[in-house]
């Protein structure tokens, strides 16, 4: 909510347990030794996308990449994986790219330029500065989902369920508020955990730059024994494992930052911190497997938005008359989805907060929740359709320019829900707005470029 106011299989077993040194020679030797290939046109003297050529050939689409099994926080354990099976580069496929440097410079600039004088508790102040960290951290996640082995896609139908069991966790949540039901210790212990996780690995790329450069964070302090983690595919990571002195650092600023976000007092620059460490984790750890999948997934959770924003009062009335309540379940905030995102059991970062303008918040309930807030949701789920159009730019589209189209609709239809909710004087569901001009954005893009067809039968995989 926008508001203003209150087992994939594999081939060959033996090419996924090449070194990841190997890979490169490899390709770069078939690259070497490969003839030159012919172009072909069509009838209309166009050349056909790679898409297109895949799909006539008949051949499969590369199996899904094998997934870490180790889980903590909901977030997968993958920057030690990637860090033994890798190893320290200087350069190459872990090095950061212009674009994702300037998104990290970009978003770091907005979290502090957020709590210059004059700017929280301006009315429109909230709108730049969620469009520029949702933009950010959309962009940082694709681009390392679309370089990172080990996505896990998410199905048609897994894609098609999703409102259903998040209307259930969303009830649940809703009825533990109402019934002063307290999970504070287990919720302030699981968001420091996962903090902690998703800040070292958003930030584990900006850690490896740096260890690269400099000799003192790059130095190895010791060893530990991760024999005991085994990925899917059935390999286990080294016995004697080398720790540096940046990845110390790094894992204890990242566990201070949590625990200071956890314990430390209401922040919301700090909230904000961690909720985009979050939003990247996950962009590049998850995605959907076709443009299928995004277009059901996405359609499902607005008709789940919509419903809990607008719909809840009624739905919770009817359920009062027939089990013979007396509305005492009935929203204190307009809504069920309003009443969970400024519950005091769920201060944590799944939300970006701003200060809200002194106007709204003298007139604000007495919910006494005195900011602007996006909902991650609201930036994850764009995402994961914003990020798959990336890995069909990437992989042949004749357009080459979906992911910045959709990247451009998402912020205006951050402005068009960010507008109605200062006309409306209330919360709105954003994917009310940014789905349409996501996926309509994608759509027109692909019959503009007559690969309408390529974009609907697009498979994604895990593997680049």
């Amino acid at each position: 909510v926008f508001s203003s106011k209150p087992s994939p299989s594999s081939k060959d077993q033996d090419s996924t347990m090449r070194s990841t040194f190997d890979r490169p020679c490899h390709r770069l030797r078939a690259r070497l030794v490969r003839p030159p290939r012919s172009r072909r046109v069509d009838d209309a003297g166009r050349e056909p996308s790679r898409h297109a050529a895949v799909r006539r050939s008949g051949a499969p689409p590369p199996s899904a990449g094998a997934a870490l099994c180790s889980r903590i926080g909901g977030a997968r354990v993958l920057m030690t994986a990637r860090a033994t099976r890798k190893g320290p580069t200087t350069g190459g496929e872990e090095s950061l790219g212009a674009d994702v440097t300037a998104a990290y410079g970009a978003l770091f600039f907005t979290l502090v330029a957020g709590n210059a004088p004059g700017l929280p508790g301006n009315i429109l102040s909230p709108m730049p500065y969620f469009a520029a960290l949702a933009t950010c951290s959309i962009v940082i996640g694709s681009k390392r989902g679309l370089r990172n082995t080990e996505v896990e896609m998410i199905s048609l139908k897994q894609g098609a369920t999703a409102p259903i069991f998040l209307s259930f966790s969303l009830v649940g949540l809703y009825t533990l508020q109402r019934l002063d039901i307290s999970l504070e210790s287990f919720i302030n212990g699981y968001f420091t955990i996962l903090e902690s996780v998703a800040g070292v690995t958003s930030l584990w790329p900006l850690h490896q730059a740096a260890a690269a450069k400099s000799g003192v964070l790059g130095k190895p302090v010791g060893t530990i024994d991760l024999s005991w983690i085994s990925l899917e595919s059935g390999e286990t990571l080294p016995k004697e494992y080398g720790v540096k002195a940046g990845s110390v650092l790094l894992v204890l600023g990242c566990v201070a930052l949590a625990v200071a976000d956890r314990y430390g007092g209401e922040n919301f620059t700090l909230n904000n911190l961690e909720a985009c460490f979050i939003v990247t984790t996950w962009l590049e750890l998850l995605g959907v497997n076709s443009f299928k999948t995004a277009v059901i997934l996405l359609f499902g959770l607005l008709f789940y938005d919509v419903t809990w924003v607008f719909g809840s009062p009624k739905i919770l009335e009817l359920a009062s008359r027939l089990l013979g309540g007396a509305g005492d379940f009935m929203p204190k905030n307009g809504s069920v989805m309003a009443d969970v995102a400024m519950s005091p059991m769920l201060s944590t970062p799944t939300k970006f907060l701003f200060p809200r303008a002194s106007a709204l918040a003298s007139s604000s309930s007495s919910s006494g929740f005195d900011f602007s807030l996006l909902g991650l949701g609201d930036v994850l789920v764009p995402g994961l359709l914003i990020g798959l159009l990336l890995r069909f730019d990437e992989q042949g589209s004749k357009e080459q320019n979906y992911f910045s189209s959709a990247l451009a609709a998402y912020c205006i239809g951050l402005l068009v829900s960010f507008a109605a909710s200062l006309v409306s004087s209330q919360g709105q569901p954003a994917l009310l707005y940014l789905v349409p001009l996501t996926v309509g954005t994608a759509v027109f893009t692909a019959f503009k470029g007559s690969e309408f067809g390529d974009l609907w039968d697009y498979k994604a995989s895990s593997k680049k």
